[in-house]
């Protein structure tokens, strides 16, 4: 894999694949295109996993990080607002 993605050795690939380093969204891109996978599903395990690392292991919540990129301005307001409602809720 490193060979394919023009480095000389492994730890690239092995800092991204044990998480402790993100690549940007090109180097994500080429990783995909190397691996033969669609760009968007690698993100999405990738997403996921660092989503795992912080303890959220909820589909339901995981789904919601998903889509908040594409969701209109006034829908991620909303979701923004339901969050700081329970915050505060929580900190009384």
């Amino acid at each position: 894999m490193a060979e394919r993605l023009g480095f000389v050795s492994n730890s690239y690939v092995s800092e991204v694949e044990s998480g402790r380093f993100i690549p940007s969204e090109e180097k994500l891109k080429e990783i995909a295109k190397a691996l033969g996978v669609p760009f968007k599903e690698l993100d999405d395990l990738l997403m996921e996993s660092r989503l795992e690392q912080l303890g959220i292991k909820e589909p339901e919540l995981i789904s919601v990080f998903r889509d908040i990129p594409s969701l209109p301005e006034k829908e991620k307001k909303a979701i923004i607002n339901a969050y700081l409602q329970i915050r505060k809720r929580r900190a009384k």
